[in-house]
């Protein structure tokens, strides 16, 4: 299974919703395609940096490290290091923040890479 594969799976607005976040995590990472790994699309650079997760009724973007960033607290979660964002619509997505969470975590992911 590809990334595109795991998009055009899905209903809307989960498929418009994925397709957004796969897209602002490729252009971060500089892997567009990403790849399929716990049957979801994730990014890495040097070690994972997300993952795009697709529920019933809302999508989430996982930050591997999310707990140790500058932004950690635009994330939801406790858990030691993993935080997520939620979405319900293409409407919430602000992909200005989205991106900048994403560089801080590929910055971190650089000094331990």
């Amino acid at each position: 299974m590809t990334v595109d594969d795991y998009i055009n799976q899905l209903d809307a607005p989960l498929k418009e919703i994925t397709a957004a976040l796969c897209e602002i995590a490729g252009e971060c990472t500089g892997d567009i395609n990403g790849t399929i790994k716990w049957h979801v699309p994730v990014f890495s650079v040097n070690r994972n940096i997300c993952s795009v997760i697709a529920h019933k009724a809302h999508v989430n973007l996982h930050v591997f490290q999310g707990a140790h960033l500058a932004d950690a607290d635009l994330l939801q979660g406790t858990g030691k290091d993993m935080r997520h964002m939620r979405f319900t619509c293409t409407d919430e997505i602000a992909r200005d923040t989205i991106g900048r969470i994403l560089r801080q975590a590929i910055a971190l992911d650089a000094k331990h890479g």
